[in-house]
């Protein structure tokens, strides 16, 4: 069945070009696909109230326009836990929620958007957003009103203490899930400013009493367990990964650069309907794997080397998160595959660990354990802690509209999407013999908690050596 989709780049724009002299319009439209139907917003707008305090609001603000150079910007954004509560996808919005209600004429209302206005002067150069009608048509909020009514809107419901008589929906504290620009770097004063300070202080001279708090406990809980609409998004995000990564592994062939294995992957995802990454993708090659965020993809490859490729495509606005690292040369050296199969074990270990009611930190704790152990069998090592040398990082992390998800650390639960991705990376000049200096190997899958075994939804791309060695050799 096909529904709206209401997220980022879910809406056209047909532009009607008109005949001399008569004046040129834009059209709002929208396109037919499986999505969140609106109802669901609704439902998880609800829920965030009915857990807020009475004297208190919650404003969740839009993702910023970042300037890319002069009077070009970056592609836009929207903030996860906007779209997570309206499906608005266009910057310049505030949503505001209140359990008791935020008075605009004779009616009470516990959610209110506001958006920019269409401004036709505008919509020639940058397209059609939505307004404040096809905001309310299309994603069922009761109440959306333009921009420059918020300030009012606001004074009407904070609680002022200069005031003899506030209203009965006054508020004496504001949540905001998070600021969409915390900091701005001032290299010339040798500071940055806080933008979450000069909000606290702004607040306080405006309305006197009332406390600004970051971050929404409860918000963090509901995009932790995934709905099935989420786990059906997220899985496409997934699939379209895994045929980026299938083209990657298919194509790579020693002396191509790292950006020309990245071209693969990322037109893969475009041309299978992701909007974009979910990251910069990184692709590592001899030394470039040992780098955990390595994404410059400048370096030619060389025989017999590792290409460490860690990409996920974002559809929707659910992004994927898979690693394979192969050799460029399509076989494993006999040091690459002793140490790709400790990996492949730690992983087959972390996600085995992936069950209702163990801790977050079960999988990292069982991976970690095996690298340890072989390391020390090896002689890489001596000690078991000195296992984080070569893994330093955690095994999981939640997975959802950000590739970091919020989460609460928690016990793990029934539709929670974590990452499990051990790796040992053995940086030249490492304490250990130089016959495994500048092996880097991560390999990470997206696992679905459930009631019973874990669930591995980027299963069908292949992780043993054997099946990437195999596939490699395929023409």
């Amino acid at each position: 069945m096909t529904r709206f989709l209401l997220l980022p780049l879910a809406f056209c724009i047909a532009m009607f070009i008109p005949m001399a002299g008569v004046a040129q319009t834009f059209r709002f439209e929208l396109y037919d696909t499986d999505g969140i139907p609106a109802k669901n917003y609704a439902e998880r707008r609800a829920r965030v109230v009915e857990s807020m305090s009475e004297n208190s609001i919650i404003i969740v603000e839009a993702a910023d326009v970042r300037n890319r150079q002069n009077d070009v910007d970056y592609e836009y954004r929207q903030d996860s836990d906007l779209l997570y509560l309206t499906g608005f996808p266009y910057p310049k919005a505030t949503l505001l929620l209140s359990k008791k209600g935020i008075s605009i004429g004779p009616k009470l209302f516990h959610a209110v958007l506001f958006v920019r206005p269409r401004v036709e002067s505008v919509e020639q150069w940058t397209g059609v957003q939505m307004g404040t009608e096809e905001a309310m048509r299309y994603l069922h909020i009761d109440t959306v009103l333009n921009n420059d009514q918020l300030s009012d809107v606001l004074k009407s419901v904070l609680h002022d203490e200069r005031s003899s008589s506030p209203n009965q929906t006054s508020a004496d504290t504001i949540f905001i899930a998070r600021l969409p620009t915390p900091t701005v770097s001032m290299p010339l004063l040798e500071k940055n400013l806080s933008v979450s300070s000069e909000l606290r202080r702004g607040l306080s001279e405006k309305f006197p009493g009332v406390v600004l708090r970051t971050g929404i406990p409860k918000l963090a809980a509901m995009r932790m367990v995934k709905d099935q609409d989420e786990l059906e998004l997220l899985q496409r995000a997934v699939d379209i990964s895994i045929e980026g990564h299938l083209a990657t592994i298919r194509g790579a062939k020693p002396g191509m650069k790292e950006y020309e294995l990245e071209a693969l992957m990322e037109y893969t995802f475009k041309k299978l309907g992701a909007e974009d990454v979910g990251y910069p993708s990184i692709v590592g090659s001899s030394y470039n794997a040992c780098i955990l965020h390595y994404n410059t993809n400048r370096r030619s490859t060389q025989k017999n080397e590792l290409v460490l490729a860690d990409c996920g495509a974002e559809f929707r606005g659910y992004t994927a998160d898979i690693t394979r690292t192969f050799p460029i040369s399509g076989k494993f050296t006999s040091d690459q595959r002793t140490i790709y199969n400790i990996v492949k074990e730690a992983q087959d270990s972390g996600i085995a660990a992936c069950v209702v009611g163990a801790t977050f930190r079960a999988p990292h704790n069982a991976a970690m354990s095996v690298v340890a152990k072989r390391l020390i069998k090896l002689g890489i090592i001596t000690e078991k802690t000195d296992a984080k040398k070569y893994f330093m990082h955690g095994t999981s992390h939640y997975l959802g509209l950000d590739v970091h998800d919020p989460g609460t650390n928690g016990a793990l639960e029934e539709n929670v999407v974590i990452t499990v991705e051990p790796g040992i990376y053995i940086a030249e000049g490492s304490d250990c013999d130089k016959r495994w200096w500048n092996i880097g190997v991560r390999i990470e899958d997206d696992i679905l908690i459930t009631s019973g075994k874990p669930v591995n939804m980027s299963e069908k791309l292949p992780r043993s050596a054997d099946e990437i060695e195999q596939l490699m050799a395929q023409p």
